[in-house]
């Protein structure tokens, strides 16, 4: 019986044993005649048992159980070389580990998918707002311009001083504010009629409209009491509608 079972066990050449016999460069290549001992045994794994074609065996105290059956029990693939005696062991792939990785790494494509298109509309939105940003302070230097200009040109009207301002966040809504000091101009203000002052707003805003296509609000205002005079607005390239305040 000892033969029989000796041969078939060398003969599958895929033993693990319990405890194992060091082994490297420097192994020793022999046959050596061992005595095994038979006793029944059992393999039990989370209390089930099992089965094996090759029964269990004990040799100098050590238990020898098939390499291939246990392999099973913790899934691995067992190969033999019988070119080089060496036995190979690597990892069985695991359907539902499989499926779990292949859904995480659609998700990360997923999202890394989601990041480059989140970075490409940052960059479009840093470009647009650049592109705003240099044109808002084009406008704003626009802006100072022609009220510099204005000033140049109708801040001496009808031989009285005229403060212009303009103020503006974009240009298509612009407000004038036109100050005169009534403490000292006061008797002068007074001969103008509604319509000569309506003029006088009417030729500003027409250079206004000269660099900007934009609606049109503001007032004239007494200086010294910081007291508004007179109200005007226009659309674009629209009539003047000016009233008193």
């Amino acid at each position: 019986m000892f033969k029989k079972h000796y041969l078939a066990t060398a003969a599958a050449g895929l033993l693990l044993a319990t405890t194992l016999i060091p082994s490297g460069a420097s192994a020793e290549v022999a046959t050596k005649n061992l005595q095994a001992k038979y006793n029944n045994i059992k393999v039990l794994n989370n209390g089930y048992q099992i089965s094996t074609p090759i029964e269990p065996f004990i040799v100098n105290g050590t238990t020898y159980i098939p390499l291939r059956m246990m392999a099973d029990v913790f899934k691995k693939d067992v190969t033999w070389d019988g070119k080089t005696y060496t036995i190979n062991v690597i990892d069985k792939p695991d359907p539902s580990v499989q499926s779990q990785i292949a859904i995480k790494d659609a998700e990360i494509a997923r999202l890394k998918n989601q990041i480059t298109s989140l970075n490409d509309e940052i960059d479009n939105l840093e470009s647009k707002l650049n592109k705003k940003s240099s044109k808002d302070d084009d406008f704003d230097d626009d802006l100072d311009d022609l009220e510099e200009y204005l000033n140049d040109e109708f801040g001496d009207w009808e031989g009285l001083e005229w403060d212009i301002s303009l103020y503006a966040d974009n240009e298509d809504d612009i407000e004038v504010e036109i100050e005169i000091d009534l403490d000292e101009y006061s008797d002068d203000f007074d001969e103008f009629t509604k319509n000569e002052l309506k003029g006088f707003v009417q030729d500003i805003i027409d250079e206004i409209w000269e660099e900007f296509e934009a609606d049109i609000t503001g007032y004239i205002i007494d200086s010294d009491e910081d007291e508004e005079l007179y109200e005007f607005d226009a659309d674009y390239d629209d009539d003047l509608n000016f009233s008193k305040y």
